[in-house]
This record gives structure tokens, sequence and C-alpha cells, in this order.
């Protein structure tokens, strides 16, 4: 097959998938696009297994043997396609147009999983021998939905597994073409503090006497950090891992700048400390807290005078290395109590997913480097770690294995918004890249079965 049979079967791919709305949120259509994944999995030379999930089944697919053992992550699941009126197209329709394909999923995350078959494809063409390393194909149907059954059925289908290197489920592109070398994710706590003061809303009259819940909610909130953004909590910070001199090398040139970011996001105010060259050492390295948003009373037209008898508020932490969510959970309730707020009730609604961070000078991030450069002509940025999360620690503390994250996601692709796309050429790109990349690990293994020596890992 020639190359362009490659992508027009991949194109085929990826207008399969993404006719299927496989909505976790709303648990649809899983089990059927689960099938079409293990399909192509199938079809591409895997022995493939499914799993059940709480929600929708895993996928697996496995193939040779050797010294080296790498898995390769993605997920089939979708966001929903709300709003539907703004897609220029239908959602769960493949349709291209300004060198794009567009879609539900196009990008998140079956593109990437298209893209990566696609590059296997390529690669087994041109090396048909048995496979000199263990690979491992794990798709998820639950990832859109914070991936509830991922950890344990980890722990039960890999038991005594180790995993040399996991490559995760996206990467991203910026906005000159260059790839982003991903070497870890942020963890994420999210919680609401609620507060009553009153059976039901008072007059407002009733504020000599009665304190108000939303004053107590914001008074709570604010003790929680100070003006320049740094937390409050006592002992916060104290899990926190410094960066190495290699992951800090990295953060010292911005590979784009301050300004950039404030005119694709229209922010306005910075925190104390942050300029032209903290704020990429901030988005990799520190953690922070966000307030998603306040609820209770009056918020109608005009005034309505009223005590409200009860309010919300949501609030977020994005953790680093070493932190523990579950840690941290603890250590808020005991800042609540000690500032006098123990009437506030904390909910939590998600402490699970814990911080990652891999070696930025791991072999394969330093091979993946020249592949990349050589597939898309210009050099990658290795980035620490996204200032996002995603649910990998179970990677790495059950498998031991290190996270990469490399993909075609670029930072137009309009992830969970109506208009969903990925960039033809960069798929193409994409495609090759994969096929390199396998032939990469191939060769490594080959080598190690040679001299007759084990992986450094």
């Amino acid at each position: 097959m020639t190359f362009d049979d490659h992508l027009l079967r991949a194109k085929d791919d990826l207008g399969r998938l993404v006719a299927i709305p496989s909505v976790s949120a709303k648990g649809q259509n899983l089990s059927e696009c689960a099938s079409a994944v293990r399909d192509l999995l199938a079809g591409a030379g895997f022995q493939t297994e499914t799993h059940p999930g709480e929600i929708g089944p895993f996928v697996v697919g496995e193939t040779g043997s050797g010294p080296l053992t790498v898995m390769i992550y993605n997920h089939y699941d979708v966001q929903p396609e709300d709003p539907v009126a703004q897609w220029h197209s239908p959602p769960f329709e493949l349709s291209e147009r300004d060198g794009r394909w567009h879609g539900r999923g196009a990008a998140d995350d079956k593109g990437e999983f298209v893209s990566r078959l696609a590059g296997w494809r390529l690669f087994r063409e041109q090396y048909p021998d048995p496979l000199p390393f263990r690979l491992i194909w794990l798709v998820d149907g639950e990832e859109e939905i914070g991936s509830p059954s991922l950890e344990a059925f980890l722990k039960k289908r890999f038991s005594g597994d180790e995993v040399d290197v996991c490559w995760w489920e996206y990467g991203e592109i910026d906005s000159s073409g260059r790839p982003i070398i991903l070497c870890g994710f942020k963890g994420v706590m999210a919680v609401e503090l609620r507060c009553r003061t009153a059976k039901a809303d008072l007059h407002s009259s009733l504020g000599a006497v009665f304190d108000n819940p939303l004053w107590r909610l914001a008074a709570a909130t604010a003790s929680l950090r100070d003006g320049s953004g740094r937390i409050t909590i006592d002992g916060f910070y104290d899990a926190v891992r410094q960066p190495v001199r290699g992951e800090a090398d990295h953060v010292g040139d911005p590979p784009f700048s301050l300004d950039s970011l404030v005119q694709a996001t229209g922010g306005q105010r910075m925190l104390d400390g942050i300029d032209e060259i903290t704020f990429y050492h901030a988005m990799n390295f520190a953690p922070c807290m966000n307030v998603n948003g306040f609820s209770g009373g009056y918020a109608g037209e005009g005034a309505k005078t009223v005590l409200p008898s009860e309010g919300a508020v949501k609030i977020d932490f994005r953790l680093v290395p070493d932190q523990d969510p579950q840690a941290i959970v603890s250590l808020l309730r005991a800042h609540l109590d000690r500032r006098g707020f123990e009437d506030v009730e904390l909910i939590v609604h998600d402490a699970n997913v814990k911080p990652v961070r891999s070696s930025t000078s791991h072999w394969f991030v330093q091979e993946a480097k020249d592949l990349l450069e050589r597939h898309f002509g210009k050099p990658p940025i290795v980035q620490p770690s996204s200032p996002a999360s995603g649910t990998a620690h179970p990677f790495v503390e059950q498998l031991g294995a290190e996270i990469v994250g490399i993909g075609l996601t670029h930072h137009g692709a309009m992830l969970h918004s109506p208009n969903e796309n990925i960039i033809v050429g960069q798929f193409e790109a994409t495609v090759r890249f994969a096929a390199s990349l396998f032939g990469m690990l191939a060769q490594r293994a080959d080598s190690m079965m040679r001299q007759g020596r084990s992986i450094v890992r």
C-alpha cells in the first residue's frame, strides 16, 4: 500500500468511529464503539479482549514479546455534542473543510487512536517479522467521566505486570506547528463547601441578628489563599516535589510568550510574581486553587432584600507530585475547623486523580524528540508537566510505567466544544511519526536481545 492508501483507510476508520455517538456521560453506544475498536485492533494483528467497566467496556489488544513492554492508552468515549446548534456540520459525521477533519472525537480521542493505528499498519508493512517487544493497547470507554473503573481494572487484568513506557492518550501541537512532548500531569481535587444558617430565606432586616451563609462561605474561601495566589492551608506545600535540574531547564525559556497566552485567553490580572519567565514555571510545577462558582440567595433581576438560608461554593485544586488529593482533603477540613468554620460542610467530588511526572531525560523522550523533528520539520517542545490532569497515576503506581504524551491535538482543536477538529497535515505527520516510533522500539528491543540484557528502566 502507498502512504496515500494508508491515509484513506485511516480516514475511513475515523469516519466509522466518529459516526458512533459513544457519549459516556449518557452511557450511550459504548458497547457498539468498543466492538468497532476491537475489530480494528484485531484486523491489525492484535489478540483482543473486551472487559466490562462500570459504564463502558475496556478493549485490550496485545501482540509481541521481548525484553521491552510498551503500553498505549487511548479512549473511545466522547463528550456530549451539545450545543448542537453551534456545529457547522453534524457532530457525529466526519466532514472535511479548510484542511481539517471535523466531528466529535475527531481529536479527543478517536483521531489520536486512529493516527497511531495507521502508523502501526505502516510499520508492520515495513517490518513483518515477529515483534521483538510486548505491545499492549488499552482503550478506555470511561475517560470522559473520570475513568471510574480504570484503577481497579488495571489491578485485576495486569496484576504482576511491569510496563516500561505508557504512550498516553493525547499530546499537543502548538499554534506554530511544534509538537509538544508531555512528561506529566497535575492531580486534581474538586470539593464543595456548603453552609446553612436558617430553615428558609429570611427578610434581610434580620441580618442585624443572624449570620449570612454566603458571607461565611466567602470568608472561608478567602482564608484558603492569599492575594498572591499562595494557598494558606497549613501543610499544603509540605509534600511538593521540587523540579530537578533537567526538568527546570525545560521551563527556563518558555516556548510561547505570556503575551500570546493573554491574547489567546483574554486573561486580565496576573498573580503576584508572575511574569514573562515565571508563568511557564508555574504552569508546569505550581499547584493552584480555583473558585469555580458561588450559589445561593437571590441573583435575579432587580433587588430582593433577602437573607439567604444556605449557599455553596465549588473549588478545585490542581496538585503536583507528590501531593496526595486525599491528604489535602484532610488538611482542608482541619484548616476550616481551626478558623472557626466547623459548621461549613465539606463535600468531596473528586480526590482520586494523583499528579505524575516522568523524567524528561528518559530514553523514550529523547528518541521521540528526534523522530518528531524529522516528521514535523520543527524541534519539539519537551514539557515536564501539562497544567491539566489525567488519570495516569495507576499506570505509574501499579505498572511502574513512565508516562509520555505525544499526539495531534492542536491548540485550536475545540476539545469538548462544537466543531472539534484536527488538521489533516498534522494527522499525516503523526501517522509517519507513529510508524517510525514503532520502528525505533523494535530496533531497541532487537539490540537488547542481541546483548542479552534487560531494559534500563
